[in-house]
């Protein structure tokens, strides 16, 4: 494994013990909304950062292996992709904080196992990320393991915080 694989590792370690320690805890409420996102406008509390996360993780990680595994070079979310993500922010007001939270778990450790089968040139790969109105971006799967995996998850978990 690379140096650059396993700090991605180690990141999504950080994150799974992270949630383990909410899990420990033992949540009791989603908390009202935290303030405006700039762009989108949504007002987001515990529940739906954690289904969010609960939904992207899987979601990405799915993604991600298909271009190593598979060789498959686009990536991203169609409308319909839109409408699951959307329901996941949205079943996070209705889940259960431990529902949530063994879900995001399981989602680390997918992401995790991804990592785990990945060889340093997987990172070089070229993909090209798709989205509905905006423009597609191609970029390679260490700055999308950064951008929509990693990265992600360690700015929601960093929202989650703000919201306790």
């Amino acid at each position: 494994m690379s140096d650059e694989i396993d700090a991605f590792r180690r990141r999504v370690e950080t994150a799974r013990d992270e949630v383990a320690a909410l899990r420990s805890r033992g949540l009791q409420s989603h908390g009202e909304p935290g303030p405006a996102d700039e762009e989108t406008g949504e007002r987001w509390n515990r529940g739906n950062v954690l289904g969010h996360v609960a939904e992207m993780v899987p979601f990405w990680t799915a993604q991600l292996r298909a271009v190593v595994e598979d060789g498959r070079t686009d990536i991203g979310r169609d409308e319909v992709g839109f409408v699951q993500r959307r329901q996941g922010i949205d079943s996070g007001g209705q889940a259960g904080p431990e529902d949530l939270l063994s879900r995001v778990d399981a989602g680390l450790e997918g992401l995790l196992a991804l990592l785990s089968g990945l060889r340093a040139e997987d990172l070089d790969r070229r993909l090209t990320l798709h989205a509905p109105r905006v423009p597609a971006r191609d970029l390679d799967v260490r700055a999308a393991l950064e951008d929509l995996l990693v990265g992600h998850v360690e700015a929601h978990l960093q929202q989650f915080r703000e919201l306790v």
